[in-house]
């Protein structure tokens, strides 16, 4: 999914079986996930971007990269810092009614009770509701005093969200809020990319939105729904764990004001997800401070 933005370049393995993503910024070059595809190529790739990197005194950095993805890390000579927990929700798990869904519940609920009803809009049919789509993206932007991410993540772009389909949730037949789906062909795992609402959609309005998202994965035979990163979340910054964990926990606890890393991390865990690490990997010492700053950028 990740591969239709627009803001990658692509590097494909001889036999064409698997490829990886990443873009260069400043002196990184910056791979963009896992590789994708035959896990027998990723060597072959991650070792062709190095030497492509050397050739043009950069330096590469893996960014959300997997534990599958650690033992080629540790090969190619990096360093290693876990960089959060993506939430899982096994699908086949799920059921509403459940104590550590009460949260989850009640909010649900709450916009129901409001009037919320939820939809699916198939690819086909987005390009009839694009123009509110929009309007709705702006105002959520203008709200929250954010600005479009890119690169792991969609950003607002017409051609790129009529790939997909998209939920919303309506009020009396107006939509107050949307996501879209990204769904893996052979139904392993369903997830949202762009998540947006209005500034008067009713309280709860993404819980039911994610609700009921959750549940049409789970009737369709989706086996695992992805709520995303919480970035930092998990890192512990004991007093010998190495510097870059102990400010990391201590970002995570008291940089609210900064991004959320708590809020994000307490919202997804309403629903009950299973936390996977993720992990960053790029040079060792001065280098991976400007990677990580590229990467910012």
């Amino acid at each position: 999914m990740l591969a239709l933005t627009g803001d990658k370049r692509f590097l494909i393995s001889r036999e064409r079986d698997a490829f990886l993503m990443y873009q260069v910024e400043g002196g990184s070059w910056i791979v963009m996930g896992d590789p994708i595809g035959a896990p027998q190529a990723w060597a072959e790739l991650l070792w062709t971007l190095r030497d492509l990197a050397d050739r043009q005194q950069g330096r590469i950095l893996l960014y959300e990269v997997s534990p599958a993805a650690l033992d080629l890390a540790i090969g190619l000579g990096l360093q290693i810092i876990k960089y959060g927990e993506e939430a899982i929700v096994d699908l086949a798990d799920f059921a509403l009614d459940t104590p550590r869904l009460r949260n989850a519940r009640r909010s649900e609920r709450a916009a129901a009770k409001a009037g919320a009803r939820f939809h699916i809009v198939p690819a086909a049919a987005v390009p009839v509701v694009l123009d509110e789509l929009e309007r709705i993206s702006d105002e959520w932007i203008r709200s929250k005093g954010h600005r479009e991410k890119s690169f792991s993540l969609g950003r607002f772009d017409r051609d790129y969200l009529c790939n997909f389909d998209v939920g919303l949730v309506t009020i009396e037949g107006r939509i107050v809020a949307f996501a879209n789906l990204w769904l893996t062909e052979g139904k392993q795992e369903a997830s949202v990319d762009l998540m947006r609402h209005r500034d008067d959609a009713p309280t709860g309005t993404m819980d039911f939105l994610f609700v009921n998202l959750i549940q049409w994965a789970r009737e369709r035979g989706y086996r695992r729904f992805t709520l995303g990163m919480a970035p930092l979340a998990g890192i512990d910054g004991h007093r010998l764990a190495p510097a870059w964990a102990k400010v990391a926990a201590l970002v995570f606890r008291h940089g609210e004001r900064f991004y959320g890393f708590r809020g994000l991390h307490g919202y997804k865990e309403k629903f009950a997800p299973v936390w996977e690490p993720r992990y960053v990997a790029g040079p060792r010492g001065l280098g991976l401070i400007q990677a990580l700053r590229d990467l910012l950028a």
